[in-house]
């Protein structure tokens, strides 16, 4: 495994951590590695091989899904009757990871 993709391997089990500061902490080293060209060029490489045990486009997105549904799941437990700066701190990290998510989209279209 090239140096490249073991980073992102190690950043992927980072964004599955149960504490969401360690997963908050991980998302530019995240985005930093997709804008890698080697690390697209490799993950490409191994999507189109087919080989399962690789890490490809499709593993790196299961892991951003977890990771979107486990922050999901955080801010629907938090306190409905909160104040209107909570409210609108809530609402801003829905957008950025849903920012996260288009970006990591338009990366893959963008490599192939």
């Amino acid at each position: 495994m090239s140096f490249a993709l073991h980073d992102l391997l190690m950043c992927c089990r980072r964004l599955e951590n149960e504490r969401a500061t360690e997963r908050r902490n991980e998302i530019e080293n995240f985005k930093r590695l997709l804008r890698d060209p080697g690390t697209v060029l490799r993950l490409d490489q191994n999507s189109d091989s087919g080989h399962g045990n690789q890490l490809n486009w499709d593993a790196v997105f299961s892991v951003l899904k977890k990771y979107f549904q486990k922050e999901m799941e955080n801010l629907r437990l938090t306190k409905p009757n909160a104040s209107a700066s909570t409210q609108s701190s809530r609402q801003k990290r829905m957008q950025e990871i849903g920012s996260l998510v288009k970006y990591f989209i338009r990366r893959a279209n963008r490599s192939q």
